[in-house]
């Protein structure tokens, strides 16, 4: 595993004690630089002075032992070496001559110098570097030599010349001198330094310690300003930027203290409303377990609020919801169908005394803070159903009471008008006629509210089996020809294949064709010609009925399917109807598992269709 050096835990944790290390730092290395860089030109300097000085010495040395060396006065030449070696850092000088025989020497010995006598050859080294005496090999002359001169000694020969060479100089001498006054002075840099680095310190401690104060309150200020929304921390005005964070901490905290009021209210004001709304509101999370409840909630399922909180929605539900919700809300998590969510139903809920009752569900899925809730909206709807129910009784219970008389009085009717009792007067016969057709209405009227009973009750027993489609249909357009008639309509079947079979349960097949081909023939308007087709698609067969009529409104479009719907375009009043035929075919569709729908086009006419499942052929 590699691990990687992070150089800023090296550093202090505090932002002062960051400052004074990185502030005293640059003033320190300021003070190196400006002192090495004057230190490096007076050593240089001093370099130069001695290179210069031993030129100098030289060429007196050259100027005046000339002639003795022509002469060889060595006595006269050993008194002008003796006192030219006198001469600062200079250890000795030696002469030779052409043959490389010594011709005088002097030696300081204990900083006085003295005369050596020595027969020896000593080969000279004309060249332009200084040597080592220690090693015999020119002295490095690089930068460090420069900073800090080495404690060596060090040679140089010159040439001794009068129009030809007449012998050769050396001089020795030592920088150590020079070495120990840089040594010193190097000392006199670093304490420079330090001092300076020191007096810095003290300088930004005192300097810092009332903005780092301030620094500090402010940080503490914004550490608890959720506990102290409102107040105001001081503002230093010492420099512009601590001026400017404080002016901002005092407005956000007096921004967040108006906007926390005005949450307040509109937390208050959304609380009061679902307080009081009659819909019971119910949020759970993703788990199921309850996090809101409100009043009605309470109201609906007699569970206080703190008792439902916190516990989980399966509490609300009868079996067998209760065992599958939560693989359900599991199933919806992982990418499932929903069954609810997003959708309204009706389901049974029960309270907490165990009784259930019915209610209307809504639930939607939210966001709060990036987790998932789920909103569900409740409607008791029980005391609806209560009402439904004895609306169903009453209508049932009228209907069977009026269907028995209306028979006989429509029987008796049709006896008078087809003249078993004698040939009755024609305004007597005209009036039996009428009083026959109306009869007939209120019968039709009468079963239509009987078979919507029976469906809303869930009685209506359908036996589904496989039926000849084209045969029922060719036998309803027989039956219903002679309605068509009476509105100048003939029905005229279209495209159709030669054999289709369905499950279907006959009789409430030809009620469906009845009724559609009756209002087809009622809603034709000045077409005479009603036209049916048989369509095959996968695995369903559909029929078509097509009227050229006036078409069907917008704004009637969703109710065409609904009780006593009638669309007020002046001309269904003409025609008359009870409002429950499309009911009543759209319930026996459905329970036949089929489907049903139009298309319409104002001016053009109505398309009604409904499929049914093809039979298998196995049946």
């Amino acid at each position: 595993m590699r691990l990687e050096f992070n150089w800023r835990r090296c550093l202090p944790y505090r932002l002062r004690n960051q400052l004074l290390l990185f502030i005293g730092i640059a003033v320190t290395l300021a003070v190196l630089i400006v002192s090495t860089a004057f230190t490096y030109q007076s050593i240089k300097r001093e370099r130069a002075q001695i290179n210069e000085n031993v030129d100098f010495l030289v060429k007196n040395i050259e100027a005046v032992s000339a002639s003795l060396i022509l002469s060889k006065d060595n006595e006269a030449l050993e008194q002008i070496l003796l006192m030219n070696a006198k001469f600062p850092l200079v250890d000795g000088i030696l002469i030779v001559d052409t043959k490389n025989r010594v011709m005088s020497e002097v030696v300081k010995v204990d900083g006085f110098p003295e005369p050596i006598f020595s027969t020896t050859t000593i080969i000279p080294h004309l060249i332009d570097d200084a040597l080592d005496t220690k090693t015999g090999k020119p002295a490095e002359a690089d930068w460090f030599s420069v900073l800090l001169p080495p404690d060596v000694q060090l040679e140089n020969w010159y040439p001794i010349q009068a129009g030809s060479w007449l012998a050769s100089i050396r001089i020795r001498y030592s920088l150590t001198e020079l070495h120990d006054r840089t040594v010193k002075q190097w000392q006199h840099t670093l304490l420079y330094a330090l001092a300076a680095a020191l007096g810095n310190f003290f300088v930004l401690v005192w300097m810092l310690r009332t903005p780092m104060r301030v620094l500090q309150q402010t940080t503490t200020f914004a550490e608890h300003l959720s506990e102290h929304i409102g107040e105001k921390t001081p503002v230093y005005h010492g420099t512009r930027e601590f001026y400017a964070l404080g002016s901002a901490l005092n407005g956000l905290s007096e921004q967040l203290q108006y906007q926390g009021q005005a949450l307040n209210e509109q937390a208050a004001h959304t609380q009061s409303i679902l307080d009081n709304i009659v819909d019971g509101i119910v949020t759970i999370d993703t788990l199921g377990t309850i996090r809101s409840f409100n009043r009605a909630a309470s109201r609906i399922f007699g569970y206080a609020q703190d008792e439902a909180i916190s516990k989980n929605i399966r509490m609300l539900m009868p079996e067998p919801h209760r065992s599958a919700h939560d693989s359900y809300l599991k199933n919806y998590a992982d990418g499932g169908t929903a069954k609810i969510i997003g959708k309204g139903r009706e389901v049974e809920g029960m309270r907490k005394d165990g009784t259930l009752f019915a209610m209307d569900l809504a639930v939607s899925r939210a966001l709060d803070h990036d987790e998932v809730i789920y909103i569900g909206v409740v409607r008791d709807i029980s005391e609806r159903h209560r009402l439904d129910r004895l609306k169903s009784e009453f209508v049932s219970t009228v209907s069977h009471e009026l269907r028995t008389p209306l028979t006989s009085i429509h029987g008796s009717l049709r006896l008078l008008e087809s003249g078993v009792v004698g040939t009755l007067p024609a305004a007597a016969l005209k009036l039996v006629n009428l009083a026959q057709k109306n009869s007939q209405r209120l019968i039709l009227l009468i079963n239509d509210l009987l078979d919507m009973e029976k469906l809303a009750a869930g009685k209506m027993d359908l036996q589904l089996s496989m039926v000849d489609l084209l045969s029922i249909v060719k036998q309803s357009i027989l039956d219903n020809g002679g309605y068509g008639l009476n509105y100048q309509v003939q029905y005229v079947l279209d495209a159709h294949p030669e054999s289709c079979f369905v499950m279907a349960d006959a009789a409430r097949l030809q009620q469906v064709l009845a009724n559609l081909l009756s209002n087809a023939a009622k809603f034709s308007g000045s077409s005479h010609q009603v036209n049916i087709q048989i369509i095959l698609l996968d695995g369903k067969a559909r029929v078509q009925i097509e009227d050229h009529g006036a078409g069907i409104s917008e704004e009637f479009k969703g109710q065409i399917f609904g009780a006593f719907a009638q669309d007020n375009n002046g001309n269904t009043r003409k025609q008359g109807g009870t409002g429950l035929g499309l009911k009543i075919t759209k319930s026996l569709v459905l329970a036949m598992q089929g489907e049903i729908g139009f298309d319409t086009k104002i001016g053009s006419g109505t398309i009604f269709w409904f499929d049914l499942p093809l039979a298998a052929p196995a049946a």
